[in-house]
């Protein structure tokens, strides 16, 4: 008879409850976990390895990922709000992993907030920069690393520049 696994984001919606999080908050926390699996579960398919759930996805959980996360809800222009609220509740549940022992760090550790998109998002380099590297014959996957990289450093900077303010 198979082992029944446990369903993560159920053990994780308990753990909220149990720390007395309001309904609404309970809500948020439910739809974003649910968008976090669903992307999670996505990316760990394009390896080739086959999960059909959050459990199946920890094994291949790690900090690279969880900035491709925030670079992916930064690329799909959401609201500023949107995306912090999904990484804060990626933070709380990378905290769960960690209290219950199911990840032995914090994958969101190093995971900040955004203060804005439009300096990321509208900066007119980043379209020149891509062209560039198209023009140059570069891989489309090469293509896309680059301007994430750049897209997480901007990030980065203006982390550093509102921290300043």
């Amino acid at each position: 008879m198979p082992k029944k696994t446990v369903n993560l984001t159920q053990k994780f919606l308990n753990y909220l409850t149990n720390r007395g999080v309001s309904e609404k908050t309970h809500k948020n926390y439910r739809s974003d976990i649910a968008h976090f699996s669903d992307w999670l579960i996505l990316a760990v398919r394009r390896w080739g390895v086959m999960a059909d759930d959050l459990n199946d996805t920890i094994p291949f959980i790690n900090k690279k990922l969880a900035t491709s996360y925030k670079t992916f809800l930064i690329k799909n222009n959401l609201a500023v709000k949107t995306i912090n609220r999904r990484l804060s509740t990626i933070r709380h549940f990378a905290n769960f992993l960690l209290e219950t022992q199911i990840l032995d760090f914090n994958f969101m550790e190093e995971i900040t907030n955004i203060s804005s998109l439009s300096k990321l998002e509208t900066h007119s380099l980043l379209p020149k920069f891509e062209k560039h590297l198209s023009q140059e014959k570069a891989s489309d996957s090469t293509v896309k690393n680059y301007v994430n990289d750049v897209r997480q450093f901007l990030s980065w900077l203006e982390s550093k520049d509102s921290l300043s303010n």
